[in-house]
């Protein structure tokens, strides 16, 4: 492979390069403004999925209850809570969980290290978990947010 000699740059004069550098200054503070923008969408946007996981958990219990069919005392939840000055969202519906991937990683921490949830009325211990008996999941994902809301 040869490489091609490189030209110098032609001479840019003064009023030439300020106009340069006031329209690189007015595209960074562009920028900023829809980063801020796409933050605020996405974010949203996750409130929106967690709410209508949420709204969908509750219709399904119902639905079930009409039909007389028997469910587990925690048969959905969602949980809103902070890591790190993020807010995290997890929804626990028909056996599957649907979170945000900053809960989950520090859940799996709990998990890794064996964290283990006790209770002395009535007495039980609960092993973290993800997967199962819902209890154990919610109270994983408490431990694994800095606040819970």
């Amino acid at each position: 492979m040869t490489r091609q000699p490189q030209l110098p740059a032609a001479p840019v004069d003064p009023p030439a390069r300020a106009a340069i550098l006031a329209q690189t200054t007015a595209l960074a503070a562009r920028l900023v403004v829809l980063e801020r923008r796409q933050q605020e969408v996405v974010a949203t946007a996750r409130a929106l999925c967690h709410t209508a996981q949420a709204h969908l958990a509750r219709q399904q219990v119902a639905r079930r209850r009409r039909q007389g069919q028997q469910r587990e005392p925690l048969a959905w939840f969602a949980l809103q809570g902070i890591i790190d000055e993020q807010l995290v969202r997890a929804v626990w519906s028909d056996g599957q969980l649907s979170c945000d991937r900053l809960l989950r990683s520090r859940a799996r921490l709990l998990i890794d290290l064996g964290a283990e949830f006790r209770s002395d009325d009535p007495p039980r211990r609960f092993v973290a978990s993800l997967q199962a008996p819902p209890v154990a999941v919610l109270l994983t994902l408490i431990r694994a947010c800095d606040l819970a809301t």
